[in-house]
């Protein structure tokens, strides 16, 4: 399958951003993506995925990260598999393979560059739910 092929394939599936959506919905569009493997080239990768996950709608998102494992493991970061930390932020005890996304173009040609890299991550938690990724500063104070 072509990678246009698989982008419409994957624009179907997706639906948009509902507006109602909770806070732990939306953690889960912009930050969760168990199976990144479909697309090894990490640039391309992040285009399809904000455009996918409708972080180019009105503006270029500048950063933003994948988290790549299962959404049980991500949300035990808010219970037993995390430190808490101050507030309500939660550091992971163990890695997770992450995709950073970052902002090269200027709307409405977003266009994005990826890198990938295997860190603690840092969450905002809200009853047990991961609710904001938050980058290391964010759990170390």
């Amino acid at each position: 399958m072509t990678v246009g092929a698989t982008l419409l394939l994957l624009l179907t599936l997706w639906p948009a951003a509902a507006q109602g959506e909770t806070q732990c919905e939306k953690f889960q569009r912009q930050h969760v993506d168990i199976a990144p493997g479909w697309e090894p080239d990490l640039s391309l990768y992040c285009r399809c995925m904000m455009l996918l996950r409708d972080m180019t709608v009105d503006f270029c998102k500048q950063l933003n990260s994948f988290i790549h494992r299962d959404l049980a493991v991500i949300t035990a970061v808010c219970s037993a598999g995390g430190t808490p930390r101050h507030g309500d932020f939660h550091y992971s005890n163990s890695p997770s393979n992450v995709t950073d996304c970052r902002a090269r173009g200027a709307w409405p040609n977003c266009n994005y560059w990826g890198s990938e890299d295997k860190k603690q991550i840092c969450l905002a938690c809200d009853n047990g739910e991961p609710v904001h990724y938050g980058r290391p500063a964010d759990c170390n104070y």
